[in-house]
Parts: C-alpha cells; structure tokens; sequence
C-alpha cells in the first residue's frame, strides 16, 4: 500500500504543499504518505463549525502536525450563518468557504499547489449524486482545478484505512458522516452499499465514467469555445450546443437545469423559438437561431442622416408595407425573415411616409426601392455589397451560379470586383472571391491586404477563404449561408482553427437580397433543364 501511493505522490517530492487535513482518514493518509514520498507539506484545516465538537477536531490537527514536524495554518468561520446570509446551501457554501482558505494559506505562504484527498469513493458519490439531481453536466471531481490537485481519485477507502492501520495511525470520525438526512451519506450508507451486493465493481464503474465524460466534456467544450459571433447556431450539435450555451448562461451569471439547457439547444439546433423562465425567475429565450438572454439589447438606432420632410419616424404598425426590389412585402415578413426576435418586432425604428416604408433601422438597415438615393445616405459597407450584388446579378445574366464580390480599401473604396466564372472558362475554381482578390491586389500593388474588406454575397467555401487568408484580408462580410460548401459556419467553421490572421467576419449582411438572387436563378436554371 505504501508503494502505491508513493507512486501517486512521487510527483511532489521535494516540493511544498498545502494539504488540506480535516482529522478524517482519507485527509490523514494523504498527510502521512507524502511525508512519506519526501514531500514538504503545509498543514492547513478549516473549521466549519458546524457541531459541538468541530474546535477538537482544529486541535488534533494541530497536534498531529506538531508530532510529525510540519508547520500548521487553522482557519474557520460559521458556515451556517453564512449560508443563510447569503442564500447559498450549506454544502455549497461549506465547499467555498473552504477553497477560499485553502488557497489563501497557499498565497500567503508563497505556495503554488493545494491537494486534497478526494477518493474514489468520493468520486463515485458525486457522480450518483449529479446523476440523481439531474444536473446539466455528468461529471465528477475534476483531477485538478486551478491550483487545486486531488492526486488520490484513484484510490479505494479501504485502501487508505488499511495503510493508516499499518502505521498505527489513528484519525477523527466526523459524525455527521452517519447523518443518511444527508444526501451524501445517504448514498455511502445506503444506496452504494446496496449497489455495490448486486454489482461489486459499482465504485470503479461510477468512478470510470466520472473519467470518461471528463474526457468527453473537454472535447465537446473545446467545439463549442470554438463557435464565433458568426457561426450559424441552427444545426450545431445539441451536445456542442448546451456547452456553449451553459458558457454563455455562466457568463450572464444564471443558473439552468438540465432539462432546460437540453430544451433551448434543441430549440437552436432546429431554428426554433422557445422562451423558459430559468432559476430564480429569470427568463431566456431562443428565437431566430440566436439566444435572448435579460439584459440583450436590440442591435439598432435611430437614423443618423437627414430625410425628407415627408417621412415620419416610428416603429411598425398593422398592414405595414415596403416595396422592395423584388415587389412590395409585408413588413412583418420581412422582420420575420431578418430574424429579428417576436417580443422585440414592435420596437424598431421605421421611416415612413403616404407610399409605405422607406427605411427598417436594423443591421443592416433595410430600403424601399429608391429610398436610399434620397437622403444621400452614405455606407462605404453597404456600397460594397451593392457592387457584389451587380457583379452576382451580371453572372446570374450568362447563366453562372450568381456569386460576386467586392474588395474594399481601408478608406472604403472599391479596389477590387469579381463575379463568378466558372462555366464560361471551363474552372470550377474560377469563383468571385478570387477574381475581386487578384483585382484588389493589382490595384493596391501589394499581395497582402491588410485592412481590407471582402465583401461577398456567398458566405466562402474553404478554397476562397484560404486565399483571403493569405491575402491578410482583415475583415470578410458575407451575405446567404452556404450550406454546402461554407467554411465559415454553413458546413464548418474553419476559423474555429489557429490560422496565423484572423479576420473579423461578420455574415448575413443583406442576406436577404443575397439569398433571394440564388433562389431565382436555380429556379430560372431548373425550368431551362
């Protein structure tokens, strides 16, 4: 027994420690065999008042040290005041309480490592324990978190008794450990006991799969920090799609259950709108493949240019119309297809006028047809995706796939235009993207184009990002997704990749117009064949 934990704990010989001691024997063995495996430990126990007796286990501790030469730091508060202080459940706010002064004593003493003797017992409780709850992560205790270590995870209870019986080695029995009102030693006492006469290895099998999801969460986690501000949530798989999400709750400070964690990734996944009040009466909602959490914010303004006096600005109103290059809509419809939240549809900022609406204040802002050249309104961005626009509607003319774009300068000037070409010179690889590249680069004198937009109608597929991606383009603006060759989140977000530049891109500009283009010439493709 001694050999195997020296083994465990040969990883810390001659080095300092904070060893977390409580008096119980699992605390205890691990104190005593990395004395054992030429260790330095600090001894460190935390009082958490909770019985009668609790200040006899501070000082057995302290004596414990005291006998085997090793410096002592005690520490305590009352954790059940704190707890009803601060809403926090007594064992959440044992377990903070604690961490807090194990890693503080580290910090004061100019230690870096904190252990703790957390075995595979402990281990498979928690498991069952999470299990049981329902908990959004199936998970046990993590072999390392921050400088916190628990080098014992793989070792039985009984193993550790054994060895502490071989020294001669007493410890402290916490009496609350006989407590079944508490779920966890309820579970030691009880539920694994009984586990345990029909399936013996209960422990290990619990304990394997705490190893096995840690294994699986660090994969899928990594995809889901992965996905960008541009990346299409609808379709992402509902495993990647609760990590990023229970990131994104964590990081606005809210709590969620497992089953609504599972119901608003099911929601993204399929483009569904779906709208839950989480812990605590908070509220969330997904609709139009995006996540509405308290606090969001709608992305949009009022006008910042002038407009003609007959024009009147408010937000929308019942049988609302725009004419837009394709025929007069409802406007509805086209905030519906814009993906703009329901809850949020009666805010937005309109212009219009006796004719119908001229101006919808979204991101971009949405135009009648006409209205844009009556202002004098002025967006080097919208500008470049009208010459990608003409360049898609020219090849749509010669029966090319209707894909163009456009290579804007640092001022915001077209340098750069390509449509695509690919049947009238006989290459597949004749596309847009390109074509405007080659253009802006003759232009500018450069190869490297450093502070440049691409704008094009098509989201890329992984060739015409690649050579964006040599070109040093510092920012892609793409309209309609590309569900089949797309590389920057239709079919695989590439730049979730370390390239050595990343552009910012920004996708959906003018998507509806981009989208509509494609629709019409397939349409107009397939009644020719």
């Amino acid at each position: 027994m001694l050999d195997a934990l020296t083994a465990a704990l040969r990883p810390y010989r001659a080095r300092q420690v904070v060893v977390g001691v409580s008096g119980g024997a699992d605390s205890v063995a691990l104190l005593r065999a990395l004395l054992a495996a030429g260790a330095e430990p600090l001894v460190a126990h935390f009082d958490h008042r909770l019985r009668p007796d609790s200040a006899e286990d501070a000082a057995w501790v302290e004596a414990l040290a005291g006998r085997l030469g090793v410096p002592y730091v005690g520490g305590g508060a009352d954790v059940g005041r704190v707890a009803q202080v601060r809403g926090w459940n007594l064992e959440d706010a044992a377990r903070r309480l604690r961490y807090s002064f194990l890693t503080r004593t580290a910090k004061d003493a100019g230690i870096d490592t904190v252990l703790t003797a957390h075995t595979r017992r402990d281990q498979a409780e928690t498991v069952l324990m999470r299990l049981l709850r329902g908990e959004a992560v199936l998970s046990g205790i993590a072999p390392r978190w921050g400088g916190v270590e628990r080098p014992l995870l793989g070792v039985a209870r009984e193993e550790l008794e054994a060895y502490l019986r071989a020294l001669g080695q007493d410890w402290r029995e916490d009496s609350t450990n006989a407590d079944t009102a508490l779920t966890r030693a309820w579970l030691r006492l009880e539920v694994l006991p009984l586990l345990r006469s029909r399936f013996p290895a209960a422990e290990e099998a619990l304990s394997g799969l705490a190893g096995r999801a840690a294994e699986d969460e660090a994969v899928l986690s990594g995809l889901a920090a992965a996905i960008g501000p541009h990346t299409p949530l609808v379709g992402q798989p509902p495993a990647v799609l609760r990590r990023w999400l229970r990131a994104e709750l964590d990081r606005a400070g809210l709590a969620v259950r497992a089953g609504q964690l599972s119901a608003l990734a099911g929601a993204l996944a399929a483009g569904e709108t779906r709208h839950l009040t989480l812990p605590h009466g908070q509220p969330a909602s997904v609709t139009g493949g995006r996540l509405v959490l308290p606090g969001t914010r709608p992305d949009w303004a009022a006008p910042d240019f002038a407009f003609p006096p007959d024009w009147q600005l408010r937000t929308p109103q019942p049988g609302d119309r725009i004419r837009l290059s394709g025929g007069t809509r409802r406007l509805s419809d086209v905030l519906a297809e814009a993906r703009v939240p329901r809850a949020w549809r009666p805010q937005v900022p309109l212009l219009a006028s006796a004719q119908g609406v001229q101006w919808v204040g979204l991101t971009p802002p949405v135009w009648a047809a006409g209205a844009r050249e009556r202002t004098g309104w002025h967006d080097p961005l919208w500008e470049g995706m009208e010459a990608a626009l003409t360049q898609a509607r020219a090849a749509a003319a010669v029966q090319e796939v209707p894909v163009g774009a456009a290579v804007l300068d640092p001022a915001g000037a077209v340098v750069g235009l390509g449509r695509n070409r690919s049947r009238e010179r006989g290459d597949m690889t004749r596309h847009a993207e390109l074509e405007a590249l080659r253009q802006a680069a003759s232009a500018l004198g450069t190869p490297y184009l450093s502070g440049c937009t691409l704008a094009v109608t098509l989201e890329p597929c992984p060739m015409c990002l690649g050579a964006a991606l040599e070109a040093r383009v510092g920012r892609i603006v793409y309209g309609a997704a590309n569900p089949r060759a797309g590389a920057l989140g239709g079919v695989h977000d590439l730049l979730g990749h370390r390239w050595g530049v990343r552009p910012q891109v920004q996708g959906g500009y003018r998507a509806g117009e981009c989208a509509g283009l494609l629709k019409k010439a397939f349409a107009e493709f397939r009644r020719q064949d």
